[in-house]
């Protein structure tokens, strides 16, 4: 299973830190569908608009790293206990 980039992600939760990025960043986690994120084109849609978002450029390779990680998690983020373990993966509990 694809391991998450450190460095991308430690920027991803920076710029969470800003509240006008929290609340994109969920509302584009929230639109999410366990398909959506069970295939190739939904996670690379999802990283891409987090990327427009957050202001953060991802490489194809980060991009492509980043898919086969979310395909290989299994989340449903309409699921309340897989929205519970997504953010405390995203906070670092």
């Amino acid at each position: 299973m694809a391991q998450l980039d450190p460095r991308l992600m430690g920027t991803f939760r920076r710029r969470m830190m800003d509240p006008r990025c929290f609340h994109k960043v969920c509302g584009i986690l929230r639109a999410q569908k366990y398909e959506d994120l069970r295939c190739y084109h939904g996670c690379c849609g999802m990283i891409d608009r987090l990327s427009d978002c957050m202001g953060v450029p991802v490489s194809p390779a980060e991009r492509e790293n980043a898919a086969q990680w979310l395909m290989g998690c299994g989340v449903d983020p309409q699921n309340p206990h897989h929205r519970r373990q997504m953010w405390n993966m995203v906070w670092g509990r």
